[in-house]
């Protein structure tokens, strides 16, 4: 792997990072304005209320005052309706008041007490500042209260509250752009009426739904039965410049909505609803909502930053860091609400926010894969180019998961690493091994010339015939060691007995010569296995050229083939010098001797047992060594069985 790959790497990885951004931000935008088409609106509306709940606080207005029509009244007055004449009596005790606001409909006839509409309507010019309710249907129609009555009364206002989707009363609409002629609320009537109209200019240009901010929970306002201040019980004076609204607060007259703060299945009164319309227009406390085209810019800030910070920072710090974004967008969405009464729908700033990281990980995963990939698939062709070697037991087929990939990558990084390793090899086997015999010849020419250290031609073609077959031994040595580890194996079905029997006849002159017998234990069935005979019979030939070398005279090598679970074991024991356990540990590197000082020891390059090592490896087979100083060694090879 070159520095072109890590550098067009790196460039792969800003290219994803920024189409990721994009991305992102292109579907934020998408969420946030067309959130509702999407559903959205839900979850946002799920959020608010949670929001609105943990950041309101009591808003005390002492002006505003409730008349309630509740269950107690009912039970002393009888049913509802009341007569109309009775209305009139209860304005008559609010001549103090700076508005009274009659929160329920007047538009039918009462044929039982024809008098009483002109009493009621006698009342409400007395009084000289009663607001009448309207109710404008789904078809446009209004339904306005009997003419005497809308006559008599100061102004009148439509009092339709329009729940959400999901049935909470979040917010009203203030303004009506109705043709020919446009409707004013209930709210602005009586705002109106009380001289209060300046109150309204903050939202005159808002026709859209204005977010009520609930001065608390349903009971909040100050609250005075009707059949109370009917009698008399409670005095006039109380309500000297007050807002007055007069509405149901019974149980059974189902004037009762849910609001963001119903807890338990808990309504508010219609009349208490518009009670917090009110306060909210006097004092300015709507919740503001950001335009549209703000809204989603502001949605996709934190989308933005967690893009720049994924650039930056590591996979889990880039975790951590969006869990802070996440927590970091309801901490601020609940700031602006509280401290600033706006309201910002952050459902499309989460979606955007959770989606940047799992697909940020994507893309870059995929960058950084597919050089990989690239980069492996380079290897294998270079691998395969050199001798047409290969490492056996490496899968050809990939799969898709990442796991693979590592896999894969560890071995390509394994095998630079003994690339590198076999290169340390070759440069020593080159600079030192190969060099000292030839050094050797190259002194006993120079010693040659000389007169006074000349050696008799005998001796002296005797230590050059010695030098030049330890070159030899060394190269040929070097040479297996190399195919071993990376000659195509090309297995076929063989018989361990009779590879075993040939090697034991091979070199039973040479172990006769050393006054050595090989005894060869048979078995009685062939053991077949899957292998390369030429390199399984120099593993044979190499440890029993060992054991002849390494045992003293007189003694017996034994060689002998069991079965195991799925192997064949093949064994072979001397009776040898033997070796110590540190000896063992490095037994099977390359280039590896003992006793290099000893005069007697035999002579050899060092390349045999990794030879062997190699090839029974390669042939998924394991090497074990059983040895102590002076009692002999004894190695044992299995192999896996073949049917």
């Amino acid at each position: 792997m070159d520095i072109g790959f890590w550098g067009n790497l790196e460039k792969r990885v800003r290219t994803e990072w920024l189409l990721v951004t994009i991305g992102m931000a292109v579907l934020v935008l998408g969420l946030a304005f067309f959130s509702n088409p999407l559903g959205l609106t839900r979850l946002d509306h799920a959020f608010y209320d949670k929001m609105l709940g943990a950041t309101a606080h009591a808003i005390d207005n002492d002006d505003i005052v409730i008349i309630a029509i509740d269950d107690n009244s009912i039970n002393q007055m009888g049913y509802w309706p009341w007569r109309r004449a009775v209305h009139g009596a209860l304005l008559d005790k609010l001549q103090q008041a700076r508005v009274v606001g009659l929160d329920f409909l007047l538009s039918d006839v009462n044929p039982a007490y024809p008098d009483d509409d002109a009493i009621l309507a006698q009342a409400i010019s007395r009084h000289g500042r009663v607001v009448l309710p309207q109710v404008i249907q789904a078809h446009g129609e209004v339904v306005r209260p009997l003419a005497p009555l809308g006559q008599a009364a100061a102004a009148q206002g439509y009092i339709n509250i329009f729940p959400d989707k999901d049935g909470v009363i979040r917010s009203l609409r203030l303004f009506d752009n109705a043709e020919p002629v446009p409707h004013q609320h209930f709210i602005s009537a009586m705002l109106t009426v009380a001289g209060a109209r300046d109150s309204l200019l903050p939202i005159k240009n808002h026709t859209g739904p204005l977010l009520i901010s609930y001065a608390g929970n349903p009971g909040h306002f100050t609250l005075y039965p009707y059949v109370q201040v009917l009698n008399g019980n409670i005095p006039p004076e109380t309500f000297k410049g007050k807002y007055v609204l007069v509405g149901s607060w019974g149980s059974g007259l189902g004037d009762a909505f849910p609001t963001p703060l119903s807890r338990d299945g808990e309504a508010m009164s219609g009349v208490e609803i518009l009670a917090n319309g009110l306060q909210n227009a006097i004092g300015d406390h709507w919740i503001r909502t950001p335009a549209p085209w703000l809204s989603a810019v502001l949605a996709c800030l934190p989308v933005l930053l967690v893009c720049m910070v994924l650039r930056r920072l590591s996979p889990r710090q880039s975790f951590l860091a969006t869990l802070v974004t996440l927590t970091l967008v309801f901490a601020g969405s609940w700031l602006l609400l509280r401290q600033a009464q706006v309201w910002v729908p952050l459902t499309a700033s989460i979606i955007g926010v959770a989606l940047a990281y799992p697909v940020w990980s994507w893309r870059s995963q995929e960058a950084a894969l597919q050089h990989i990939d690239h980069e492996l698939q380079a290897l294998q062709t270079e691998r395969h180019g050199l001798d047409g070697a290969y490492t056996d037991h490496e899968s050809t087929e990939r799969d898709g998961s990442l796991s693979s990939r590592v896999t894969q990558l560890h071995g390509a990084i394994s095998q630079l690493r003994r690339a590198h390793e076999k290169r340390e090899e070759t440069l020593r086997f080159l600079s030192h091994d190969m060099r000292a015999p030839q050094n050797s010849i190259l002194a006993l020419t120079q010693l040659q010339k000389a007169t006074g250290t000349a050696l008799s031609e005998p001796e002296l073609l005797r230590r050059v015939d010695a030098y030049a077959n330890q070159t030899l031994e060394l190269v040929d040595g070097f040479v297996q060691l190399a195919r071993a580890e990376g000659m195509v194996l090309s297995p076929q079905r063989m018989d361990l007995v009779e590879l075993l029997a040939q090697c034991c006849d091979d070199l039973w002159a040479q172990a006769r010569q050393q006054h050595l017998l090989i005894q060869f234990e048979e078995p009685e069935e062939p053991a077949w296995i899957q292998g390369n005979p030429s390199l399984l019979r120099r593993v044979c030939r190499n440890l029993l050229d060992n054991a002849i070398k390494y045992s003293p005279a007189d003694t017996l090598i034994r060689c002998s083939l069991s079965p195991g679970p799925g192997v064949w074991v093949l064994t072979i024991q001397d009776q040898g010098r033997g070796m110590n356990a540190a000896q063992q540990r490095t037994l099977f590197t390359p280039f590896t001797r003992f006793h290099d000082d000893q005069p007697d020891n035999p002579a050899g390059a060092g390349l045999g047992l990794a030879f062997v090592q190699t090839v029974v490896r390669r042939h998924g087979g394991t090497l074990d060594v059983q040895s102590q100083e002076g009692l002999g060694s004894t190695f044992r090879i299995s192999l896996p069985a073949s049917a």
